[in-house]
Formats: structure tokens, C-alpha cells, sequence
């Protein structure tokens, strides 16, 4: 899904440049804070590894000896209360990460609180805590591939040192960044409630949705996809698909609201058919570019795009009017998309 419109600057009164320069300022100095929590996780366990993977050694090193005496039963004692120990310890930590994500969320809310001294129920303050938590989640975008940097004379390891880092805290990062991102919806929704018909508001919301269904949303199944980024094959499972259709149905819901208010508004449209998109909706989408060639008749990359839905849903005598006005424009992708004919739903 994609926004680039209705970013809200023009809904802030009081100086933009201080806050979003005081507030990341609060960024850098929290994010830090939460490597060092992620990050303990992986020393506990690799802390653990080395003891017991030392005692199994001096186990068989010295099983001979052991064995004649009665310090084979203490040897085997400390074994098992090493890994007893490593369970007990790593249930109490598993228990004890959520709440730290917790703490980590307050923590840096208090601190965009103090920024606008902020106070419920004035939209202002409302608008920019929803942007502080917007901004603190795309901070931490991809930081989980950054964790294991290998000096420059090993810089040929840099792409599987990724892969491990990405695979240990990919799942920690996700987490926090969609709690940051729910809370930014909150506080939309709680603007929503003091400015209900304001369109600002509601295309700022329907961005917010667009964000966090943008954590749900697979992009391998995007165009444009950068096939070098690692994604770990358990990421994207059946219950994220299904919150992505949920989000990005409510980002549907607020962008209907905007046509409603602003139908001539290209786009409000533009949202909706890339919405449809991701939901697998053809029909719905192809609505939505008609709509925008009929606002927009030169659009010739609308045109193009209509031109392929229409071959992929077998459309094939639409899509081909349109490969004829893109041919008679000399338009540099008309040969393209006459590749698309007879490619039923293969889009």
C-alpha cells in the first residue's frame, strides 16, 4: 500500500522544525536502550552455551579420572543444574520482555509528551504525538539486520552476518514497531474524536492504517521488490495475512470517507485502487482507475496500469483500446503492455 499525501504539517501550529528536532533527539537516545534490551536475550543464551558446552568438555576430558571417584555424580549435578538453571532463567526473561517493551513505549511517550506539554482532547497534541510514534517506529526499520557488522576485510561476510541478525531479532523489532504504530492510530482515533469532519484528519488516519498494514503486508509480493533483502521464510504466516486484510480494510473504510467528502480527488483514488490491490480486489481496483482517467484523461501511467488489469481479468477489447491511444502517443511502455494480453488473472 502506499501514501505520500496528507502528511498533516499544515495541522501543527506551534513550530514544526523545534519539535521534530527536539523529538529526534529522543530517539537517538532511547533506541540505544532498546539494542541493549533485544540484545541481552542473545548473550543469555550465548552465556549459557559456552557454560555448558565447557562442562561437557571437562566432562569428557576428564571422564576417566571422574569416573574413579566419586565427582562424576557432582560433575553430572552441576550439568543438569546448568540447564535447569538456563530454562528457569529463560521463562523468566520470556515473561519479562513484554514488559520491557512496555516500559520502552511509555518511556519514550513521556518524552514526546514533554515536548508539547501534552494534554488530552487538544487535537494539536494528539496529531503530534500519533507523528512522534510514527517516527519512532520508522527508526527502528530494518535495524534488526544490523546487529553483527563484520570489519571491512570481512566485508564479503556482511550479507550472511545480515541473515543471522535478522533471523535473532526480526521478531522483537516487529513486535515493538507495531505497538508503536498502534499507538499512533490511538491517538488518531482520539483526534478523529475532537475534529470528526476534518478531511486532514481522516486521510492522516487512513495513512496511519497504511502503515502498520504495511508491517503485515509480505513485500516480495510488491513490485519493486529489492530480491537482496533476507526475509526469514517464518515471517509472514497465515494470522499476519489475515491482520493485514484487517488494517488495510480500515485504511479502505477512511479513504471512502474522503471520496465521499472529495470525489474529484485523484488521490483519495489512487489509495483505494493500491488498496484493492494488496487485497486482491481487481474489480474494485479497476473502479478506481477509470475513475482516475476520467479526472485525469493524460495520465498515461493510470492508462497503463487500467491496461493491464483489464487484459489480466480478460478484458481483452478495453485493454486493447487502451494499448492503441498509448501507441498513438508514443508512449515508451505501449509495447509492454500489450505482453499482458491473454494473461488471465496471472497478475
Amino acid at each position: 500500500m502506499v501514501a505520500s499525501k496528507a502528511d498533516g504539517d499544515n495541522f501543527l501550529s506551534f513550530d514544526q522544525e523545534v519539535f521534530v528536532k527536539e523529538l529526534t533527539k529522543v530517539i537517538q537516545s532511547l533506541v540505544p536502550r532498546l539494542d541493549r534490551v533485544v540484545n541481552s536475550y542473545v548473550r543469555f543464551n550465548l552465556f549459557f552455551l559456552l557454560l555448558l558446552s565447557t562442562e561437557v568438555s571437562l566432562l569428557l576430558g576428564f571422564f576417566g579420572f571422574l569416573l574413579q571417584s566419586s565427582l562424576v555424580a557432582i560433575a553430572l549435578s552441576l550439568i543438569f543444574l546448568t540447564v535447569f538453571s538456563y530454562f528457569i532463567l529463560k521463562t523468566y526473561l520470556i515473561a519479562k520482555k513484554p514488559e520491557q517493551f512496555d516500559d520502552f513505549v511509555e518511556r519514550f511517550a513521556r518524552g514526546a509528551e514533554s515536548l508539547i506539554k501534552y494534554r488530552e482532547g487538544i487535537p494539536e497534541h494528539h496529531y503530534a504525538l500519533a507523528t512522534a510514534f510514527s517516527k519512532m517506529a520508522a527508526a527502528l526499520n530494518r535495524r534488526e539486520y544490523a546487529f553483527f557488522k563484520p570489519p571491512m576485510i570481512f566485508s564479503a561476510f556482511s550479507p550472511t552476518c545480515e541473515k543471522i541478525s535478522c533471523n535473532l531479532f526480526w521478531q522483537d523489532f516487529h513486535q515493538m514497531k507495531e505497538m508503536l504504530l498502534k499507538r499512533s492510530i490511538e491517538e488518531h482515533l482520539k483526534l478523529i474524536r475532537c475534529e470528526p469532519t476534518n478531511l486532514e484528519v481522516h486521510a492522516s488516519l487512513a495513512s496511519a492504517y497504511i502503515n502498520l498494514s504495511n508491517l503485515y503486508h509480505d513485500p516480495r509480493e510488491s513490485e519493486g521488490y529489492d530480491s537482496e533483502i533476507w526475509i526469514p521464510a517464518n515471517k509472514y504466516t497465515p494470522a499476519l495475512k489475515e491482520k493485514f486484510s484487517l488494517i488495510a480494510k480500515r485504511a479502505i473504510e477512511e479513504f471512502k470517507i474522503l471520496e465521499s467528502y472529495a470525489p474529484n480527488d485523484t488521490w483519495v483514488h489512487s489509495q483505494l485502487a493500491y488498496s484493492y490491490h494488496d487485497l486482491n480486489m481487481p474489480l474494485e481496483e479497476i473502479g478506481e482507475w477509470e475513475a482516475i482517467i476520467r479526472l485525469r484523461p493524460d495520465d498515461k501511467e493510470s492508462l497503463f496500469k487500467l491496461g493491464k488489469l483489464y487484459f489480466s481479468q480478460g478484458m481483452n477489447g478495453k485493454g486493447l483500446r487502451i494499448y492503441e491511444e498509448l501507441r498513438a502517443s508514443n508512449y515508451t511502455k505501449a509495447e509492454e503492455l500489450i505482453k499482458y494480453y491473454g494473461s488471465w488473472n496471472s497478475i
